[in-house]
C-alpha cells in the first residue's frame, strides 16, 4: 500500500520517522478514520470538524493550508494512488519536534494510510459468532481529554489480552465501575424496542458514526433511545448487543458468559444505519 505524508505520496515499506518523532517517542497525534466511497467521503464535513476540534484539543497549532477541501483532496489522491474504490482510510496529524520549548508553537505533519480496502459503499454488519467479556484490570480515563482518539498505552494492554483469551472484544469501565466503551468502538444494547448507549462523559470517545446513528435512533419510529449510565450487570439483562465501530459498521455480539444474545432488531438497526 502507499502512504501519503505531507502530500507526498510513498510506499508504505519507506521508513518515515527519524528518531525524533514525537508520535513514535510520546504518543503526539491525533487520529481520525473515514470511508471512502467512489470518489466521497462518508460525512467527510463531521469528520473534518471533529478532526480540527482534536487538534484544538491536544493544542496543536492548527496550519492555515489545514482546510476542508485540501485534506479532502489529499485523502482521495492517497485512495486513487492505491487503486482502490472502496476503502478505509485513516488521517494522523503529529507535532513535529522543531521547538519542543515551546509545544504550541511546534508545526505538525500528516500522514495518511489505507487501513483496508473495502467491498462496497455500505457499511459492514460482523454477525459471526462472537464473545465479549468485562476487563477489569484498569478503569478508562473519563475526562474531557480521553474523548480525542489519540494514543492510549491502557488499551495497547487490553487489547493483548482479548487476543491471549480469544475473545471478540472487552467492555471497558470507568472509575464508578460502569461501562464507559470497549476495545473496538461503543456498545449499544436493545431490550425489545428500547436501545442505549453510555453517555459520552462516561469515558467514551467522539465519534461522527455514533452522533449520526444516535440521530437516526432518535428520529426512528421503530425505536426508542437514551444514553444513560450503565452498569456491567445490565449485560446479563439485555436482549441484544452490538458494538458501533467507527467508520466500518456494526459488531454484534453473540455471547457474554453463559448469556446469549439475539441479534433480530440489530438487523433492523443495520439497514437504518445504510439507508441514510
Amino acid at each position: 500500500m502507499l502512504h501519503n505524508l505531507n502530500g507526498v505520496i510513498q510506499d508504505s515499506e519507506k521508513n518515515i520517522f527519524n528518531l525524533q518523532n514525537r508520535a513514535f517517542l510520546l504518543g503526539d497525534f491525533i487520529s481520525e478514520t473515514v470511508k471512502v466511497s467512489n470518489n466521497k467521503i462518508h460525512f467527510w464535513e463531521e469528520h473534518y470538524f471533529n478532526l480540527m476540534a482534536s487538534m484544538r484539543i491536544f493544542r496543536m497549532k492548527i496550519p492555515m493550508g489545514f482546510t476542508q477541501e485540501f485534506l479532502e483532496e489529499e485523502l482521495l489522491k492517497t485512495v486513487s494512488e492505491n487503486e482502490l474504490k472502496y476503502a478505509l482510510v485513516e488521517i494522523i496529524v503529529f507535532r513535529n519536534p522543531d521547538l519542543e520549548e515551546l509545544l504550541t508553537k511546534s508545526t505538525v505533519s500528516f500522514l495518511i494510510k489505507i487501513n483496508s480496502g473495502e467491498e462496497s459503499e455500505n457499511f459492514k454488519w460482523f454477525n459471526e459468532n462472537s464473545e465479549i467479556e468485562i476487563f477489569k484490570d484498569f478503569t478508562v480515563n473519563p475526562s474531557f481529554f480521553s474523548q480525542v482518539n489519540s494514543h492510549k498505552p491502557e488499551e495497547i494492554i487490553a487489547r493483548a489480552y482479548l487476543q491471549e483469551n480469544e475473545y471478540t472484544d472487552l467492555v471497558l469501565l470507568n472509575p464508578e465501575k460502569r461501562i464507559a466503551r470497549t476495545v473496538l468502538g461503543i456498545p449499544f444494547l436493545i431490550q425489545e424496542k428500547h436501545i442505549k448507549t453510555p453517555k459520552i462523559s462516561e469515558g467514551g470517545i467522539r465519534s461522527v458514526m455514533r452522533n449520526h446513528l444516535i440521530n437516526l435512533l432518535q428520529k426512528s419510529n421503530e425505536f426508542t433511545f437514551e444514553e444513560a449510565e450503565i452498569f456491567p450487570f445490565e449485560l446479563q439483562k439485555t436482549d441484544e448487543l452490538f458494538i458501533l465501530i467507527e467508520s466500518e459498521g456494526i459488531l454484534s455480539i453473540h455471547q457474554n458468559r453463559k448469556k446469549s444474545y439475539t441479534t433480530e432488531q440489530t438487523a433492523k438497526v443495520f439497514t437504518l444505519l445504510n439507508s441514510n
